[in-house]
């Protein structure tokens, strides 16, 4: 399992991931809004105009759709709508932001103050700054050991070879 660091970073991912979800289908699958309130102005109609070569593409995809519906007689589930699924996208970025906030709360240090952390991070130096002096002197100690391994080993084979000769 991962550190809360990591998981909090997934997260946020997750959820720009969601923002951009949401904004690219609200883009794609939203109702234009007027611009103003004159329905008839030249701003309204060009905004609710006809991309150019759209109208010919989307009358010979809706017939051509329908052909392959028809022959392959197969039923068409009903499209979701528009305000199921934003509300739908809505909850899920609630959700991931609560699912942040947890994480935020979860972190160490938090609901502690500054000067109550860095006397937490002194005596921690401290205690590193000890261990770090044993564990020079259990090396000294180890290095001291194998010296008197290795002279104890030399004594042994000379008196081996004593015997021998």
């Amino acid at each position: 399992m991962s550190d809360r660091l990591t998981q909090l970073q997934i997260c946020l991912d997750q959820l720009v991931a969601q923002f951009n979800a949401t904004v690219n289908y609200v883009n794609t699958q939203g109702d234009l809004a007027p611009l103003d309130e004159d329905k008839t102005s030249v701003i309204n109609l060009a905004a609710n105009a006809p991309l150019p070569g759209t109208k010919k593409e989307a009358a010979t995809e809706q017939a051509s759709q329908a052909a392959n519906s028809e022959a392959s007689g197969a039923t068409s589930r009903p499209k979701p709508s528009f305000d199921s699924v934003i509300n739908e996208l809505s909850t899920d970025i609630i959700l991931k932001s609560r699912q942040i906030s947890m994480l935020i709360d979860s972190l160490p240090g938090i609901g502690t103050l500054p000067e109550t952390q860095l006397k937490i991070i002194g005596d921690l130096v401290d205690e590193l700054d000890e261990v770090e002096k044993e564990r020079e002197a259990k090396i000294k100690e180890k290095d001291e050991l194998l010296k008197w391994c290795e002279e104890l080993i030399v004594d042994v084979s000379h008196g081996i070879f004593k015997t021998r000769t």
